[in-house]
């Protein structure tokens, strides 16, 4: 039951994690949605984001920054409910974890480096760029590995939470 709940759960969160940017993706503007993602090489190449665009990109991006924040704890609460309401520390934070690993994958391999670095549609290119200058897939690693620490800290703050409570 536990490894259905992490599986079944996992891909959901992957699931919507990565589609959502997907349909983000697809729908605006890649100033909206990607400006502050790209390396800076592209952002040099174009004007800074205009304070509509930012606004935008905040609303877009809100919901998003919901369900990625609160799907976890409330999976892991549901974890819990089906079990009694016990659950140990190594299995809340097996939960997290499996999670967010499914939207890295999701996003690291599907959206930046099989969308943007390998295929490059003219969507995900901002007017004044050139196709070439997308295919550098070594800025999403990096952005992905340096998210790494805060996306632990926040899976131990979850799994403490749900085991002590």
């Amino acid at each position: 039951m536990i490894m259905k709940h992490v599986i079944t759960h996992g891909l959901f969160y992957g699931f919507v994690v990565t589609g959502y940017l997907f349909l983000c993706m697809i729908t605006f503007s890649p100033r909206v949605w990607g400006y502050k993602d790209y390396p800076d090489r592209i952002k040099k190449k174009v004007p800074a984001q205009t304070k509509k665009e930012k606004t935008l990109a905040a609303i877009v991006g809100l919901p998003w920054f919901i369900f990625v924040m609160g799907f976890p704890v409330f999976s892991t609460f549901a974890l819990k409910s089906k079990l009694a309401n016990e659950i140990s520390f190594a299995t809340a934070l097996l939960n997290v974890f499996v999670m967010f690993l499914f939207a890295i994958l999701g996003d690291l391999v599907l959206l930046d480096w099989i969308v943007l670095s390998k295929i490059t549609p003219k969507f995900v290119i901002i007017p004044g760029t050139i196709k070439e200058d997308y295919k550098d897939f070594s800025h999403h690693f990096k952005g992905h590995a340096k998210a790494t620490i805060p996306i632990i800290i926040l899976g131990l703050i979850i799994a403490g939470l749900a085991s002590l409570l």
